[in-house]
């Protein structure tokens, strides 16, 4: 007879969680960031490419350390009351089960956004940001994954129309 795993929930009816995804260059970290400072004090911001490429300084592999820490992390900072912003392109294959995992155990409000850029329109935005010379549009192909959704019912999926302040808006007001 199959046996069915129950977790714990993990923070309060008052945290909020947000799950921002998306392409490189699709403007996430910009939707994080100012989606931080208008939730206030008290709200982490968890950023993929830190937790991987500069605290770990490894790469976005299939069961790397980065994802179980990203969720740890949020998990902890939930936990003590905080609400959470997790960005980062996140691909549905290596963490798709992590983020409907924290999604489904969050006690409290979670909304999810994925940024549905085309690949022309990333690479155009790459060239303008600071560190566009940290690697190239060819890079950027490798990591490219159309329609990356994690396949929830309530996942919002913004267009490249969508400015930062929309999206901003339409994650608060799902929240």
């Amino acid at each position: 007879m199959p046996t069915t795993t129950s977790r714990a929930l993990t923070g309060t009816p008052r945290t909020r969680l947000v799950i921002v995804r998306g392409p490189s260059g699709s403007g996430k970290s910009t939707i994080a960031r100012k989606l931080r400072e208008q939730m206030g004090r008290g709200t982490a911001l968890i950023e993929q490419d830190y937790v991987r490429r500069t605290l770990l300084w490894e790469k976005d592999t299939p069961g790397a350390l980065n994802i179980s820490l990203i969720d740890a992390a949020a998990r902890h900072a939930i936990d003590a009351g905080y609400s959470v912003v997790v960005e980062g392109i996140m691909h549905e294959a290596r963490y798709g089960d992590m983020l409907r995992g924290l999604v489904a155990d969050h006690a409290g409000e979670s909304a999810v956004v994925y940024l549905d850029v085309p690949f022309e329109e990333t690479v155009r935005r790459h060239a303008g940001r600071p560190q566009a010379t940290h690697f190239t549009p060819e890079e950027m192909a490798r990591w490219w994954a159309p329609d990356d959704r994690l396949g929830l019912d309530h996942e919002i999926v913004l267009g490249a129309d969508t400015t930062a302040e929309e999206a901003i808006d339409r994650l608060l007001g799902a929240l």
